[in-house]
């Protein structure tokens, strides 16, 4: 099978939303709706213009997934008002999640899902819910497989039919990482240290080198102020660290733990930098051998995310055994979203490499 990637959809990618729309809905619902009632729907539903206008909502979100560079499949999401129908502000709704025919059983219906389920773990959602109609059988096992039940209906008007759709949701449960994610970590040269308030101007006197952040996804953090929202994402992931040199006391970088997923009992490691005076002396070796010596005691996977464009950093994570495993466009906490190759390594892999 091809590997499948996952890609936020933007305004310039309106004709390829449109056209995955109609295609799918078609492929999914022809059968058994009358020719002008599904002409009809689809030429409403995926007009041009509407579709800008849902691109354009800060409520909603589109992501296409891709084999290799072509659409086989998208996702819609809504949270706050854009929901469909009226519920909890803090609830998200799945309103489309639809796989072209011929990818059906190659699992994109289950990567899309699951990013679905990433989005809602990230905005913290009281639950997930959807509407699937009351005909589509394979949808409605897909989603009770999924944890979803069943908890009311609603009428779907297609054309000049009226149809029942049932309304099915997950609620979300976020159980915390039961082992200390932000702990005192060392090696004969370095020491990782909880990150707190009082380090914002030694770290940034580090971060102030525009050098540093030449191949990083956001290449003005060296700015003072670009450089606190960083430092801000860092104190509220509660798994961040100040990394100082033992020689002499001072603080030549940052990285942390993050996003502790107990799904597929995973975390992070990631928005790490270095002084410049650092590279090139095997530190990064050590800070992320030290940590995931750490973390596997109690994770079976470490995920990385990378920026496209940051070869050092694509490289040094190889060295350590990781393996690219797809590519993604992330949202940093507030940054724009950055095309990313996600890494990983599970912990048998990294006993072989010790």
């Amino acid at each position: 099978m091809e590997p499948i990637t996952i890609k936020q959809v933007r305004l310039n990618d309106l004709e390829q939303l449109q056209q995955i729309g109609q295609q799918t809905f078609f492929e999914t619902f022809s059968t058994g709706n009358s020719d002008q009632n599904m002409t009809d729907y689809l030429a409403e539903s995926f007009a041009l213009p509407k579709l800008t206008r849902e691109l354009q909502n800060t409520d909603s979100q589109f992501y296409f997934a891709l084999a290799q560079d072509r659409v086989v499949g998208y996702l819609k999401l809504n949270t706050g008002s854009s929901q469909t129908e009226k519920q909890r502000d803090d609830a998200l709704e799945i309103e489309r999640i639809y796989v072209a025919k011929e990818f059906h059983g190659k699992k994109v219906g289950q990567i899309l899902y699951d990013k679905a389920l990433d989005e809602a773990q990230k905005k913290q959602a009281s639950f997930i819910w959807l509407g699937v109609w009351e005909g589509n059988q394979r949808a409605i096992q897909f989603y009770k497989k999924n944890g979803f039940v069943e908890f009311g209906q609603h009428l779907f008007k297609l054309g000049e039919d009226e149809q029942t759709d049932i309304l099915m949701k997950r609620v979300m449960n976020y159980p915390t990482a039961e082992f200390d994610i932000q702990p005192v970590l060392e090696n004969d040269d370095v020491m990782l240290v909880p990150l707190k308030n009082q380090d914002f101007e030694e770290l940034y006197a580090t971060a102030a080198d525009p050098k540093i952040w030449e191949q990083h996804p956001n290449t003005d953090r060296w700015k003072k102020e670009v450089f606190k929202n960083f430092f801000e994402g860092a104190i509220n992931s509660h798994g961040a660290f100040k990394i100082i040199d033992k020689s002499n006391g001072s603080i030549i970088g940052s990285t942390r733990f993050y996003d502790f997923n107990s799904r597929d009992n995973s975390i992070l490691i990631g928005y790490t930098f270095y002084a410049t005076s650092h590279w090139g002396k095997g530190i990064n070796a050590l800070v992320k051998n030290t940590m995931l010596d750490y973390i596997f005691q109690f994770v079976d996977k470490v995920y990385f995310h990378i920026g496209a464009n940051n070869i050092r950093s694509q490289i040094a994570i190889s060295r350590l055994g990781a393996e690219k495993i797809a590519e993604e466009v992330i949202p940093y906490y507030g940054e724009a979203p950055r095309l990313n190759y996600i890494y990983s390594i599970s912990k048998n892999a990294w006993k072989k490499e010790l």
